[in-house]
């Protein structure tokens, strides 16, 4: 209720001594009555202040009261004509003053009745708003019952409230949804669901989040709605608790899918170019896998890669098979999957992605993705994916565990990096630009601004500290390997 509405109340019949427009919008939480000289104890915000002046003894003492009044935050004022037989100018005069509205009560018309005047408004309010639940809730339900989609609902919903709406998944995939969202959007709100402390929350993009059903939050869909109306929940819970049957009807078909590949495993048909992604979640140590198993990862592919066949191999990991190409895949899963990063828990999820070649077995595409999957897990990220580029001889070095390539690296050129160190010779330095020129020591030379000679000697002294000579092509390619995987660790560090 509004300062207005009281105004306007024929059976109140009050009237109107101060208040712009912008004062009389002011909404009014309460009623109260109070004539103690400090009235701050007994008001709060947003109360509607009815006064008998009493405390007035002089005209000083209105700038003081309503100026206490206004401190304590109240919407307005209410003076009883009673004991002075109308409201002094000097009480007038404060209330500019402080920007208050000031209404005058008749005498035949109690405070009282001006607090009851305003509980009854509010029961029936209240009894609107409820009357107003039932009945959409009872829409809701029967639009269900016949058949409408969930983006039938959010569409309704959204045009009634005159808001935007979206039911979005824990990896960003927009189940439904008024309007177009942009991916930086996406991740605010999945960043918001995931990470907030409870919910409805909302979004530094001033998005309410609620959560549509119990459970864990990486396989819960989420309602957005913006913007937040006066009281979101009110409607967003109904469409919240109604949009979760269409999420376990979701759940439901996907889980029969799994019961039937897992006891049925169909053959894929002989496509070239199906890509096979392999996924392996392990726990780190001393931690807990919190609502993060399995099930959940494997329902969270599916809401990631589209038209995804999924199957768990007799080591446990879960084996996906897709049509797109390999580098979109990688893609996908990075972004889409590295939004549930802050939700793992401690758990940490490595993918190898593997293109299915051109007379190549499903069994060794999918070897090849969990050999890259397995070297994935060396990393530090949380959610880390692999490419299992073996078409040359880098690609399938790389899908050797991290670990072992550093091992690798160390062994080989550690002489090189500790003579570096102590001496500042840069042998490093002129064996990458060396194996960048493809051996040609006048190009490197010309490229490095040095006499031919000087990189003649600092290249024999890498020989002599490794032990490999760069004229044979296997002990050329043992120092490219090194020295790539020694550069690479470098920019990450």
């Amino acid at each position: 209720m509004l300062v207005r509405d009281i105004l306007d109340a024929p059976q109140l019949r009050m009237r109107l001594l101060h208040g712009d427009a912008a004062e009389l919008e002011r909404p009014v939480a309460r009623v109260c009555a109070t004539d103690m000289p400090d009235p701050r104890p007994f008001v709060t915000a947003g109360a509607l202040v009815c006064t008998g002046l009493v405390w007035r003894q002089t005209a000083a003492d209105a700038d003081r009261y309503i100026g206490l009044l206004a401190e304590a935050g109240v919407a307005g004022v209410v003076a009883g004509q009673a004991l002075h037989g109308h409201v002094p100018q000097d009480v007038l005069d404060a209330c500019e003053k402080y920007g208050l509205p000031l209404l005058s009560a008749p005498q035949s018309v109690p405070f009282s009745r001006i607090i009851e005047y305003l509980a009854e408004q509010a029961a029936e309010l209240r009894w609107r708003r409820v009357q107003s639940r039932v009945d959409r809730q009872r829409r809701l339900l029967a639009a269900v019952a016949g058949g409408s989609t969930v983006g039938d609902l959010i569409a309704d919903i959204a045009l009634e409230q005159d808001v935007s709406a979206w039911v979005v998944t824990a990896t960003g995939r927009v189940i439904a949804g008024t309007a177009p969202i942009s991916e930086e959007e996406l991740d605010r709100i999945v960043g918001t669901a995931l990470t907030a402390p409870r919910l409805p929350a909302v979004t530094a993009g001033a998005m309410r989040v609620l959560q549509i059903g119990a459970g864990d939050r990486i396989t819960a869909w989420y309602l957005v709605i913006r913007p937040a109306a006066a009281e979101p929940e009110v409607f967003g819970s109904d469409l919240a608790a109604v949009t979760e049957l269409y999420r376990q009807r979701s759940m439901d078909r996907l889980h029969l899918d799994w019961e039937l590949i897992d006891r049925f495993p169909a053959q894929p048909a002989d496509r070239p170019g199906t890509h096979t992604v392999a996924v392996v979640c392990e726990l780190r140590p001393g931690e807990t896998l919190t609502g993060t198993g399995l099930p959940e990862v494997r329902a969270a592919l599916h809401d990631v890669l589209s038209g995804v066949t999924t199957s768990v191999d007799r080591e446990g990991r879960l084996i996906a098979l897709v049509d797109a190409t390999q580098d979109v895949t990688a893609d996908t899963l990075r972004r889409r999957f590295g939004r549930l990063a802050p939700a793992l828990a401690g758990a940490r999820l490595a993918f190898g992605v593997s293109a299915r070649q051109r007379d190549e077995s499903l069994s060794g595409s999918i070897a090849a993705a969990a050999s890259a999957a397995t070297a994935a897990l060396d990393d530090d990220a949380a959610v880390s994916v692999r490419i299992a580029d073996i078409d040359t001889a880098v690609g399938l070095f790389t899908a050797i565990p991290g670990g072992l390539q550093r091992r690798f690296a160390e062994r080989v050129l550690g002489p090189v990096v500790d003579y570096d160190r102590k001496t500042g010779a840069g042998l490093m330095e002129t064996l990458e630009v060396y194996l960048g020129c493809e051996g040609s020591w006048r190009q490197a030379a010309d490229r490095m601004h040095l006499h031919l000679n000087t990189v003649r000697y600092r290249i024999g002294r890498v020989e002599e500290l490794t032990g490999r000579d760069l004229a044979r092509l296997d002990d050329r390619l043992d120092l490219y390997l090194a020295m790539r995987t020694l550069t690479a660790h470098a920019a990450s560090a």
